[in-house]
């Protein structure tokens, strides 16, 4: 055996790709990044941003790559949701994929349809056009996620822009949760929790409008280790 052929194999290799779940908050619905597929298969349908991997390259750099080349948007993916290989999910042949969930602000991303994309726009989650390959199983998995980490970590000022007001983030929150809260109770909860500062301003100048606030790490990881107990 020749030192090139060491480590070849006869085993069957399947087709591997990556797939982007791209949220954004703008200040009253989630919603969801989507392309319309230029080409076959699901022509003109729907679809999560994504392709082929190459073969240089992690997943992680091929989900970058193929949301930057498809959508414009130039972001590296938050997390993985996790990898999705039924047999028939792909009608081109046997394909695996990998899915990465991805947030943005509304007020730092712009989109422009290009490659393989004919069209993309957001879409409120609540309100999603049907899905090709598997894109439904995907979205639900990442649903599920999203939840979990909102418990979980402050992923929740991910989507929020750097001011945001109490009833922008119960409105987020009622969209992940796809369930509505008191509003006394919402807000009364994250004031005393110490993960928001209020930004101070002049009330003669501001008069009745909302009050704004910031993310505070430091109240947010306190409020954490008190929830569950540490140290």
């Amino acid at each position: 055996m020749t030192e090139n052929k060491k480590y070849e194999y006869d085993y069957w290799r399947p087709a591997v790709t990556v797939d982007n779940v791209v949220l954004n908050f703008d200040g009253t619905h989630l919603r969801m990044l989507l392309i319309r597929r230029k080409n076959e298969p699901y022509k003109d349908q729907w679809a999560f941003p994504g392709g082929f991997l190459d073969e240089d390259e992690s997943l992680e750099e091929a989900a970058q790559r193929e949301l930057k080349e498809e959508t414009g948007v130039n972001k590296k993916p938050f997390i993985q949701i996790g990898s999705f290989s039924r047999v028939d999910r792909d009608p081109r042949g046997r394909t695996i994929t990998t899915a990465f969930l991805t947030l943005t602000r509304s007020n730092e991303t712009k989109i422009k349809a290009q490659d393989d994309a004919k069209e993309v726009s957001w879409f409120p989650v609540h309100n999603m056009p049907a899905l090709a390959f598997d894109h439904e199983e995907i979205f639900q998995k990442a649903k599920l996620i999203l939840k979990i980490l909102f418990n979980l970590s402050p992923i929740p000022f991910l989507l929020m822009n750097d001011l945001f007001t109490l009833p922008e983030m119960q409105r987020l929150y009622a969209e992940v949760y796809e369930h509505d809260f008191d509003r006394r109770n919402f807000q009364k909860k994250f004031i005393s929790s110490g993960m928001l500062a209020p930004v101070a301003h002049d009330s003669k100048e501001r008069g009745n409008a909302p009050t704004f606030y910031r993310f505070n790490q430091g109240g947010f990881y306190a409020y954490q280790k008190k929830k569950f107990h540490i140290g």
